[in-house]
């Protein structure tokens, strides 16, 4: 049996045995024979059940093996004491040894004469039936652990964690799950006996959704891990495998979340499998690539449905790295507020993640500004008209005190969560009503943490004794059980981005350990003066931590990033202290139908607000503080940049469409003659965490079979308009370059499927930022084709090719942009028009021209890119709320331009080379980033290299990418001393 065969028997043997079932664990050990159960032996042997004892060993080893067995055997034989039975034994049993020890057989013999075997004298040391079995347990031990044969089979391998099949079993479904190509929300998984597909929805007899997670193997409450046997064994690390619920948490939604400098937990390591070319494939054409020609349109969503992953890919093993959690946890003491009363509750702001509120023990409300070490409210808390209040509800919650509570939303059901001594959580609703009681905890529950990551709900619990439990609203028990460090726990903050867990102990210390691990990660005083049961509030990004001190105080801990942000406010307010301080009145945009005509707002600045300024020059104020706070960045030395490897092939082949992979970590570029390339950052010395970063370049990575990604393309590639999608879980790409549609398996390069051959080409793509079964394709026709599972629609009504496509699930519409600086707004599901209007184009310009269309975070404002000028719509209304146009340094033409991953910066490329940062909400000008500051200045080049294409990181939001005209692309990131572009 192979090394791998062993190791899954010892991975059943530990689930059997934390199931409880004993006698198949047995049965299993003895068939099997790779571990001798030392405990079980010798409970047969001190219950005198030598039968069992002698069967047990004997699938081990034989009587004639060596003189270890020979004597082994001996003795237990020897035991079989009933006299009714003696000469049976005599006979059948000792027989055998009569060949090897006559002398030996004949003195057994003379036993058997004896009313009581004592009489003998080396007997008679033997005391009653159990004293006589522990003194020959003590030889036997000794013979077994001697044995060559057993010896190298005693101790059970230790493995990591406990529930180790359990874990491996949930890891398999969570990536089954991962790599779905119709994931829904709330996945069921009812068998292990095939592999798991979420059901397509719409769909007849689909099943319905289930609350609960995709983990199908639950631990049990309370297991004896295998290894625990006691001497000689080596216990099984203690730690409760929680694989099989954070696996699910983490990472649910890769295009939104963001890694928070905290405490990580478990993320699925495994890498996906190839993908298979599809049935039915023809041979593949002179570009490496599949031609369907039967390939029906409304065939796509069925392959991105159906493809399996069944090839295996190579990757290179990862290098060492030091503890990724060093920059990322708030270890650091960055300033200590004097609060003057005991602290009792805090938090941060959610929005301004600086600003700290604080609640005291005298009934002291106070709001800190924790970047400029200010307190700036302090106020007494009071009810001012208490007989003006009334009670919602009121219910006896609990026998004894209610240690905690907190609002959950599970559902969209506002609800309480409370805890309290009687060892209880319990969930209510605004009525009163009890939802949910959970038992388990064996002692009085100190806190309770809901949590949601996408649309599973669930409550961490944290009680006296050391124990963490989580719970899913669904009363079946405790999904997780774990121990806190020091065995005990009085508080649990969980991190933004669902991944990491810290607590506080009673050795005056915050620790922070991994949720896959009992192993503290580390821990920290603070520098000291923290009470013994310190309260600890994470902020928002997880980059600040405050943590309550002995003299009624506070300190703030900050990672790297919590020092740069708070550094970044100090500059913000020492400039703002030198900038003149001017009112603006808000003038409301006034619609075009209106006899005053259209007045949108120029360059942050609304026009009619400028005319109504008589006292001083609006205008002048202006360009004098954008004066003071615009940052020019015009040499190398003042950002960090990093170049992409080969480029995508040279001045030729032009960067047409570049992205960041979802997950961050890589680069995808599609060149003007259809070539895709990716680039990756791998793990190293300069990188242990493998994130995107300006300071390491990546690698060009490429399958070990060499394929490169190629479109189909025509005869004239300059006609072409690229364009590229990728889907939300990084696992495949769809892209075309004046041909078919392509679609790529993004771990093998190779082709699933090409579809809707020209004419019409396609000029643009885009999948459902939450469904990737609804694709839009706009099309050099101007007409919009939507695929949602089986179902086509065509839009109609754009008047030249589409150059964009925006999705807000908020307002569940979709935005679609043209060469003709149009904007159609379109209701999801129905695809009705719901309103059409035209960019206003300053005056001289003409109305052409690629247009791109992007939505902020909060999923109303959009943003508009054309060449004349970047604009800011508010969808709701559909109206224009803010227009900025090119002028003063930032005159050229606008050739691209995006959102940072947070919505609170745009980045503008502009074909003279130059790259403007703004202030999303205002349209100001921050920073100017020359092209002398990221572009090698050479004699050779006979034409200006500008930036075509402009990306920002998905978790970052000072990093951003740019693609370029020369075929090279660009990393840029500002320097860590500045942390952030401009003031």
């Amino acid at each position: 049996m192979s090394s791998l065969s062993r190791e899954l028997v010892l991975l059943i043997l530990q689930f059997l045995e934390e199931e409880k079932l004993e006698d198949t664990v047995h049965k299993l050990e003895q068939e099997s024979g790779f571990f001798f159960n030392m405990k079980y032996f010798e409970e047969k042997a001190l219950a005198g059940e030598w039968d069992e004892a002698e069967k047990y060993l004997s699938s081990f080893t034989k009587i004639d093996d060596n003189q270890y067995s020979m004597k082994v055997f001996f003795e237990i034989r020897k035991l079989k004491n009933d006299k009714t039975k003696a000469v049976e034994i005599l006979v059948n049993d000792l027989k055998v040894f009569s060949t090897f020890n006559e002398d030996l057989y004949k003195e057994i013999t003379h036993l058997l004469t004896l009313d009581n075997f004592r009489e003998n004298e080396r007997l008679s040391k033997y005391g009653d039936a159990k004293s006589a079995r522990n003194i020959m347990l003590v030889e036997l031990k000794k013979l077994i652990e001697a044995n060559p044969l057993i010896r190298e089979k005693l101790i059970f391998p230790p493995l990591e964690g406990s529930s180790r099949l359990r874990s491996m079993i949930n890891q398999s479904l969570n990536w089954q799950h991962h790599l779905c190509n119709n994931p829904r929300p709330n996945p069921g998984n009812k068998t292990l006996f095939t592999d798991h597909t979420c059901s397509p929805p719409n769909v007849a007899g689909a099943p319905s959704s289930v609350t609960l997670p995709i983990v199908a193997v639950a631990r049990p409450s309370s297991d004896a891990p295998l290894g625990a046997h006691g001497p000689p064994f080596t216990p099984a690390p203690a730690a409760t495998n929680v694989n099989a619920f954070t696996g699910w948490m983490v990472n649910a939604n890769p295009s939104t979340s963001a890694q928070s400098p905290a405490v990580a937990a478990s993320s699925l390591s495994c890498l996906p499998n190839q993908v298979s070319i599809l049935k039915h494939s023809r041979t593949p054409n002179a570009l490496g690539m599949m031609d369907y020609q039967n390939y029906d349109r409304d065939q796509l969503m069925t392959h991105l449905r159906s493809a399996q992953y069944v090839e295996e890919v190579t990757y290179p093993a990862p290098s060492q790295q030091a503890p990724w959690w060093q920059d990322f946890l708030p270890r650091t003491v960055v300033c200590t507020l004097h609060q003057g009363s005991t602290v009792t509750s805090m938090d941060f702001n959610p929005s301004y993640h600086s600003l700290l509120a604080v609640g005291c023990a005298n009934g002291e409300l106070s709001l800190w500004e924790a970047g400029l070490r200010e307190r700036l409210i302090s106020n007494p808390f009071k009810i001012w008209n208490i007989s003006a209040c009334s009670a919602l509800f009121q219910i006896d919650a609990h026998v004894g005190g209610v240690n905690d509570l907190a609002f959950s939303y599970p559902n969209k059901q506002l609800c309480i969560v409370t805890c309290g001594d009687d060892k209880l959580i319990k969930v209510w609703d605004l009525t009163g009503q009890k939802l949910f009681n959970f038992e388990g905890h064996g002692a009085p529950v100190y806190s309770v943490c809901p949590h949601q990551n996408e649309n599973i709900q669930f409550i961490f619990s944290t009680a006296v004794d050391g124990k963490i439990k989580a719970w899913l609203y669904d009363n079946l028990g405790s999904k997780l059980d774990y121990d806190a460090p020091g065995q005990w726990c009085t508080t649990m903050l969980y991190s933004t981005d669902g991944s990491r867990v810290t607590s506080a102990g009673e050795d005056n210390q915050i620790k922070f350990w991994h949720m896959d691990n009992t192993n503290v990660l580390t821990s920290t005083d603070a520098e000291g003066g923290l009470p013994s049961l310190p309260r600890l509030k994470f902020n928002k990004e997880a980059n600040l931590l405050a943590v309550t001190t002995t003299d009624s105080g506070l300190k703030i801990l900050a990672n790297s990033d919590g020092i740069k942000y708070l550094r970044a406010i100090e500059a913000q307010s020492y400039e703002a202290s030198k900038a003149p301080v001017v009112t603006v009145n808000k003038v409301q945009h006034v619609e075009r139908s209106s006899p005053v005509g259209p007045s949108p707002m120029l360059n942050g600045v609304d026009s009619m607000a400028r005319s109504l300024e008589k006292k001083k020059s609006l205008d002048d104020v202006f360009d004098k503080s954008k004066a003071l706070e615009l940052k020019e960045i015009v040499d190398p030395v003042q950002c960090q940049i990093a170049t992409m490897p080969d480029g995508i092939g040279g001045p030729t082949n032009k960067v047409a469409r570049l992205l960041y992979t979802n997950y961050g970590c890589g680069l995808l570029a599609l060149g003007s003659k259809g070539i895709q390339k990716l680039w990756k950052w791998s793990r190293n010395e300069l990188n242990p965490w493998g994130k995107a970063t300006a300071s390491v370049v990546p690698q060009h990575w490429q399958p070990n079979i060499g394929l490169l990604m190629t479109n189909d393309v025509p005869d004239n590639p300059e006609a072409a308009v690229p364009c590229i999608a990728l889907s939300k879980n990084d696992s495949y790409v769809m892209s075309a370059c004046g041909g078919r549609i392509s679609l790529f398996n993004m771990m093998t390069f190779k082709v699933i499927a090409t579809f809707m051959p020209p004419p019409p080409s396609s000029t643009f793509l885009a999948f459902h930022p939450q469904d990737n079964n609804i694709v839009a394709i706009g099309m050099e026709d101007s007409t919009i084709h939507i695929y949602n599972v089986r179902v086509q629609s065509i839009l109609k009504g754009h008047q030249m090719h589409i150059t964009g496509f925006a999705f807000s699930t908020q307002l569940n519409i979709l935005v679609s942009s043209s060469a003709d600086a149009q904007l159609f707004f379109w209701s999801i599901g129905s695809w009705d028009k719901k309103k059409s209007l035209s960019i206003q184009i300053p005056a001289g310009n003409a109305h052409i021209g690629d247009t791109y269309v992007q939505f902020h975070i909060d999923q109303v404002n959009l943003l508009v890119c054309h060449e004349t000028q970047l604009a800011i719509y508010d969808a709701s209304k559909m109206e224009l709320i803010r227009q900025w146009v090119p002028q003063d340094g930032l005159s050229s033409s606008i050739s691209s331009a995006t959102y940072s991953c947070n919505s609170k910066l745009v980045y503008a490329a502009f074909t003279d080379g130059n790259v403007g940062v703004f202030e999303a909400d205002s349209l100001r000008l921050r920073c100017r980033i020359a092209s002398s500051a990221y572009l090698h200045q050479t004699s050779s080049i006979s034409q200006t290299v500008y930036p075509l294409v402009v990306t920002t990181h998905p978790k970052e939001p000072n990093q951003f990418a740019v693609g370029l005209s020369d075929g090279s692309i660009k990393v840029i990131e500002p320097t860590k001393s500045e942390g952030m572009w401009g003031n």
